[in-house]
């Protein structure tokens, strides 16, 4: 009986945000934000040919000689096109992100209930609280990005321990970690939360209901972990098909990011209301 509770809650919290998808303000904010994301890939996808090209030849000179010089050239560009680029999204995101998923779910509490009136604080603070959670996020994403490949480098021995790696294992860690920190965000939103607490607040929920919430982040970030997987894996893509699908890759990979921020929100929003009541 628990088991098919916990069954009808989650699908009911994700039809509960499917009936959200005509909310035309939120996908206004989400396109606007990720247009920029866009941009900012299409820059590093151009170069050197853009109008950026002398901002673009000094940032790309930040990696060292070897990579600047291979980025000028075909098809390495698109080998190292995602590295580049990643780092100048993850930069843009540090800073505009975390506004722009609370505001987002600002947006979702209109519809489910008012924001906590009593834990009203100014929009410089809360600007300062959601890049903090959104930072810690990040942080904690990139760590294990970083290191768990090559803490694991010598037990991947054999193509098949390598995939399973990449497409299995690694999203289970992102996944995780996503769990633990899914309610942060709208935390800071529906009640005034600090980075501190929001951050508190959302590991006692998953503590609380760690299938649960561990299942909501799964299924949101699947497509965007398997997509970014494939991404991550520039150099089977420039040999087996043309080195542009790299590029068409990391747009879609961007898409996929967008539509997982609006359930996103709009799921940790309406747990968090539903636990209210």
């Amino acid at each position: 009986m628990a088991f098919l509770t916990r069954l009808n809650e989650f699908i009911s919290t994700f039809l509960a945000v499917f009936r959200q998808l005509g909310q035309w303000r939120i996908w206004f904010v989400l396109l606007g934000y990720y247009l920029a994301q866009w941009l900012i890939l299409f820059v590093h996808y151009d170069y050197p040919s853009g109008s950026l090209s002398q901002l673009m030849t000094f940032w790309v000179s930040l990696f060292g000689p070897e990579t600047a010089d291979a980025y000028g050239h075909y098809p390495q560009h698109f080998l190292l096109l995602g590295r580049v680029s990643y780092w100048a999204k993850l930069i843009f995101g540090l800073v505009f992100e975390g506004l722009v998923l609370g505001m987002v779910a600002g947006m979702f509490c209109e519809r489910y209930r008012n924001p906590d009136e009593s834990g009203k604080t100014s929009r410089l603070a809360r600007w300062f609280n959601l890049t903090l959670v959104w930072t810690i996020v990040n942080g904690l994403m990139l760590a294990a990005g970083q290191l768990l490949p090559g803490l694991a480098a010598p037990y991947l021995v054999g193509p098949r321990r390598i995939v399973a790696f990449s497409f299995v294992f690694m999203p289970l860690v992102f996944s995780l970690t996503f769990a633990v920190f899914f309610l942060a965000i709208p935390s800071v939103i529906m009640y005034g939360d600090d980075a501190l607490r929001a951050v508190g607040r959302s590991i006692r929920f998953f503590l609380g209901r760690p299938i649960t919430i561990f299942a909501f982040a799964l299924f949101i970030l699947a497509v965007p972990i398997l997509i970014g997987a494939l991404a991550s894996r520039p150099g089977g893509i420039v040999e087996s098909f043309k080195p542009e699908l790299v590029y068409w890759i990391l747009v879609t990979s961007l898409i996929s990011e967008m539509i997982a921020g609006f359930f996103w929100m709009g799921v940790a929003v309406r747990f968090l209301y539903s636990e209210e009541r």
